[in-house]
């Protein structure tokens, strides 16, 4: 099978998933207010580095030795007893750090629901899937997991009285993800070949912890800024970032679950040599640059009536975070091919440098920026570190792998945004609607007249040379 269409399979079922999600915490914004949505959004980003804190990188250790040929019962028997082992821990010491935490409104018992997910984090297989390339499942899952947490908001919140109840149905709606791939599992697998020594523990961990340290950097980058506003300016401030942020989660959607299914892709086209290795890297590049440069035009002259359409007046301060934030999804896209490139080619280690740079400029940027800028001063930051991010992916990959020039990939994509934005500016009076799909089909052809599709031609004609 092409494995660009089972990635394809993977992304529309997670564009799907997050659809539902994001239509989930648009209803949530409206009925629970900005100050309560505040809340519940930082008790989601605390959330984040619990899950981190309790996987420590052996979901893409496991995906990577799936996709390299390892039995799967096997290492589910080693991973699952572990993650058990790590989720305990993790709780234990948030227990003692809550206290530490600010407390504003009902965030420390929200924080405590929200730990629970560290129970079907555990137990979760997805890896398993992953690995194999059997992402259909994969996509079923996330879809029923989220239509679950949809449905049990509609049904179960009316207001900001039921904001515990939003941490409850989302630990439902894990739970029901996680039961999908486990019973396909058990059902191909018979059960878990369940093996736990504490040296086969701590192999997997010293293999697994570059790649959980890179993906913490990672997410430091996304969610820190919440973190901190939080700490210094209110749920207010956090509800009216997190607002901005939605459609940037969503635009993101596709191409974070198409880099999730690149990367055991990567991973087995390694073993088949560089050659083999270098098309599919030259071939990913050509694909999310020429998705990358529309979203980060698009997005930044749409940005108001979007944001108006879909949270209301209440959060109209948050536009001009959402133009500067849509640009740092243009830059996730770039620089997702090396990242996972640097992973699947065994330098896991190069790729936390990368991500531990542009972490620090990120927290340096965020404690300057947020006390003068509040959640401008945050998007800036959000930004400023994706561009460091980017350039410094780009040289290391060609350091250690092998040398793709990005700008070469970028002229096109860039020529054609610049035709998008004029088409976007001229026609103004129209509904945005109407210019945004104005603008995309400018872009489309502007491409094809720039050479794109020949550009598609021969990297096709490339790879059929390679196998």
């Amino acid at each position: 099978m092409n494995p660009f269409r089972n990635i394809l399979r993977l992304s529309i079922g997670d564009l799907l998933a997050k659809v539902l999600g994001f239509l989930a915490f648009v209803y949530l914004a409206r009925v629970l207010g900005v100050e309560d949505y505040g809340a519940l959004e930082f008790a989601r980003a605390v959330l984040v580095y619990v899950l981190l804190f309790g996987d420590a990188g052996l979901e893409l250790w496991a995906t990577r030795q799936a996709a390299r040929g390892a039995d799967v019962a096997t290492l589910a028997g080693r991973v699952i007893p572990l993650r058990a082992l790590l989720g305990c821990g993790t709780f234990a010491a948030l227990l003692g750090l809550l206290a530490l935490l600010p407390r504003p409104g009902r965030v420390e018992t929200l924080v405590l629901i929200f730990a629970g997910t560290l129970v079907p984090h555990a137990v979760s297989l997805r890896w398993a899937f992953m690995g194999t390339q059997r992402m259909r499942q994969v996509a079923l899952a996330l879809v029923l997991g989220q239509s679950v947490f949809l449905t049990g908001t509609l049904l179960a919140v009316r207001g900001p009285a039921d904001v515990y109840v939003v941490a409850a149905v989302h630990l439902l709606a894990e739970l029901a993800a996680v039961g999908w791939l486990l019973r396909r599992f058990l059902r191909q697998h018979g059960g878990l070949r369940l093996r736990f020594t504490l040296r086969e523990a701590g192999s997997a961990l010293r293999a697994a912890l570059p790649l959980g340290a890179a993906s913490g950097l990672a997410l430091m980058s996304f969610n820190f800024d919440l973190l901190l506003l939080g700490i210094l300016q209110g749920s207010v401030a956090v509800g009216l970032y997190s607002a901005a942020y939605k459609p940037v989660t969503v635009l993101l959607a596709v191409p974070v679950t198409y880099f999730v299914g690149l990367f055991p892709v990567l991973s087995r086209s390694w073993t088949n040599g560089l050659a083999s290795f270098e098309s599919v890297i030259r071939r990913s590049l050509l694909l999310t640059a020429s998705l990358a440069v529309p979203v980060g035009v698009g997005g930044s002259l749409v940005a108001a009536p979007v944001l108006h359409l879909l949270f209301g007046t209440r959060y109209a301060a948050a536009v001009p975070a959402l133009q500067i934030l849509v640009w740092s999804a243009v830059l996730v896209m770039l620089r997702g091919t090396f990242r996972q490139g640097l992973n699947a080619a065994g330098w896991a280690v190069a790729d936390l440098r990368c991500a531990g740079l542009a972490a620090g400029v990120n927290v340096l940027l965020n404690f300057t920026l947020i006390p003068g800028w509040g959640f401008i001063g945050a998007a800036v930051a959000t930004v400023t570190s994706e561009v460091v991010w980017l350039v410094a992916a780009t040289r290391t990959f060609g350091r250690h792998v092998v040398v793709v020039p990005l700008w070469s990939v970028l002229l096109r994509p860039l020529g054609a945004g610049a035709f998008m934005a004029l088409a976007m500016v001229i026609t103004w009076p129209l509904p945005w609607p109407a210019r945004l799909a104005l603008g995309v089909a400018v872009y489309a052809g502007a491409l094809l007249a720039l050479g794109g599709r020949q550009a598609v031609v021969e990297l096709w004609a490339e790879e059929r040379q390679v196998q």
